[in-house]
């Protein structure tokens, strides 16, 4: 199932990290995120925070479940931003308070639909808006998304790109927001709960993420997502 997240910034002093793309935040502006992109949130000051953050997947979208390809069919980390300044003719806030308040799930999909396709018929409008890589930071992430269901380590990453331990945490963290380790571990855990969402058994999901033992999957799983791993299987496969 291809799920989504709209994360709408209101208002504060952000910068969002995307798999090594690093979005500065402006009041107005909505990021895109597919289900497997690793992301995180760095808050840059004691300004107060505020979002609306939306999740759906392809059978929210009315008559044309295509309609989200345009954010599923692009390189991670690319074209999360939509500036508010795109926006000049469309209060896209009305859709998205719309979405949230909305009673009826028809409504919700109503509004979601119109969004989608605004936001669709601007993305060509944000094809140079992407911030340079630096270093060799974007070929260790893309290492990294190839092969973080086997055997990785830092030992191993560090040895086929011949950086040290010290060097490479410290440009991941100014690019990514994390540790290399809690990069691979998010990346690992985002396919878990994936995987699971569509019906395999977690025992399995344990050894295709890439986990050595049940026991640290389960610990992570439940810290990450705040349910164990049986029971996210459970609940979707009852759905």
């Amino acid at each position: 199932m291809k799920t989504m997240s709209f994360f709408c910034f209101i208002s504060g002093d952000a910068k969002y990290f995307v798999e090594g793309t690093i979005y500065s935040l402006k009041s107005g502006d909505i990021l895109i995120m597919k289900k497997a992109e690793a992301h995180s949130l760095l808050i840059n000051s004691c300004v107060p925070y505020e979002r609306i953050v939306i999740n759906f997947n392809a059978d929210a979208v009315l008559g044309n479940p295509d309609l989200i390809d345009f954010i599923d069919n692009r390189p991670l980390g690319t074209h999360n931003r939509y500036p508010a300044s795109i926006f000049k003719n469309t209060n896209w806030l009305y859709y998205l308070k719309k979405i949230c308040s909305a009673e009826s799930m028809n409504e919700k999909q109503i509004y979601l639909t119109v969004l989608l396709t605004e936001l669709s018929k601007n993305y060509s409008k944000i094809q140079e808006n992407i911030p340079p890589a630096k270093d060799n930071i974007i070929d260790i992430i893309s290492y990294i998304n190839t092969h973080f269901t086997e055997n990785l380590s830092l030992d191993i990453i560090c040895n086929n790109f011949y950086i040290s331990k010290a060097q490479i945490n410290r440009k991941f963290k100014q690019m990514t927001g994390s540790t290399v380790w809690q990069y691979i571990l998010t990346k690992r855990l985002l396919l878990a709960k994936s995987l699971l969402q569509n019906g395999e058994h977690p025992t399995d999901v344990c050894v295709k993420c890439g986990f050595n033992d049940y026991c640290s999957f389960f610990r992570a799983y439940k810290s990450k997502f705040k349910t164990s791993p049986k029971e996210y299987y459970t609940k979707n496969k009852n759905i």
